[in-house]
């Protein structure tokens, strides 16, 4: 998970936590929010800042290619022999921070939920986001007619549907099962993320962010990424060399190279990292940079896109950006926003 940190002044903290399996039939993260959490429930700007922010990946991202999970149970036969897996989501939840099991791991073509609430959290935080983990355990028999655990363990593997055939690895399962090793890849499926409730936001996402003030639009897009693996899977991890980014697309959307387009915590840009905006072309600082200036805000750039495309996810080749209105864009400087990585308890 991803922890975003204003030194010495303010803090946020976004973590997505899936408590809810919305269906539909589009492709796209469906954003929802704590049931009777009152950060949300009392500020509809708020929810219309994130929701914003899922909009704008909404738009430049094609969640097609996420095949659907129609099973929580993955089998392999062979033979008399049957193995069963079943699959479960690790979670954060928002309100308290704990680890949550979430069974149902059933999940639509093309859908990422994301379940968005608030809790006070320690001085300096703003927010915290990534995907969620996997749980897993498993079963079998024997039954006359032969086969071995090792060729079902085999056929289950092939069978999975829980790597959603494309996108990021978030991480990798495995095992072994009755002197049979397994190993299944984790997709993308769901993600948390959680803010803080006492910090000072600019919630509005249409108006020019108050100075002194921390945009939530931007905090949420800067989050919804790291949900997305960026940062936060083992596809970004193979991705990353010390502050050497390796991933094509990335080093061919920063002029060919790939040094030191990393920050130190390797889970970032470097600070300052320059791209062309998505919905102008004009030239900003990445959404994926580590630090924030108070009183901006951010949308996605060029690089930022290259990133996404990188963890194997496709993007639209162009998009009408659900842009806020009256944007300003300010020079960086004044408070650093410092990221690091947060693993969930088991």
């Amino acid at each position: 998970m991803k922890k975003l940190k204003i030194t010495a002044c303010f803090a946020f903290t976004l973590l997505f936590t899936l408590l809810a399996l919305p269906l539909t039939s589009q492709a796209q993260i469906v954003l929802t929010f704590s049931n009777g959490d009152p950060f949300f429930g009392n500020n509809p700007l708020a929810q219309a800042a994130a929701q914003a922010a899922a909009d704008e990946i909404n738009a430049n991202v094609d969640f097609s290619w996420l095949a659907a999970i129609n099973n929580d149970v993955t089998t392999g036969v062979d033979g008399g022999v049957t193995v069963d897996f079943d699959f479960s989501t690790a979670v954060s939840n928002p309100s308290n921070g704990l680890a949550a099991v979430v069974a149902n791991t059933q999940t639509p073509t093309g859908i990422v939920n994301v379940v968005a609430g608030a809790r006070t959290l320690p001085p300096g935080e703003l927010g915290e986001g990534g995907p969620s983990l996997a749980g897993l355990t498993g079963g079998g028999s024997v039954f006359p007619g032969g086969g071995t655990v090792a060729g079902a363990v085999a056929n289950a593997e092939a069978n999975e549907q829980h790597s959603r055939g494309s996108g990021p690895v978030i991480e990798t399962v495995s095992g072994v099962f009755s002197g049979a090793p397994f190993s299944f890849d984790q997709g993308l499926r769901a993600g948390s993320v959680a803010f803080s409730d006492t910090a000072n936001f600019h919630f509005d996402h249409t108006t020019p962010v108050a100075p002194g003030t921390a945009d939530f639009f931007t905090v949420a897009l800067h989050e919804l990424l790291h949900v997305l693996g960026v940062g936060t899977s083992d596809t970004w991890n193979s991705l990353v060399s010390g502050t050497t980014y390796l991933g094509a697309d990335g080093i061919a959307t920063n002029g060919g190279s790939g040094a030191g387009l990393v920050f130190s915590d390797g889970d970032h840009l470097a600070v300052g990292t320059l791209s062309p905006r998505i919905s102008d072309g004009v030239s900003q600082i990445a959404v994926l940079d580590p630090a924030l200036a108070l009183g901006t805000r951010r949308n996605l750039t060029d690089l930022d896109l290259a990133l996404v495309r990188d963890l194997g996810l496709k993007t639209f080749p162009t998009a009408a950006i659900p842009e806020p209105s009256s944007l300003v864009l300010l020079a960086l400087g004044g408070v650093a926003v410092c990221v690091r990585r947060r693993k969930l308890a088991a």
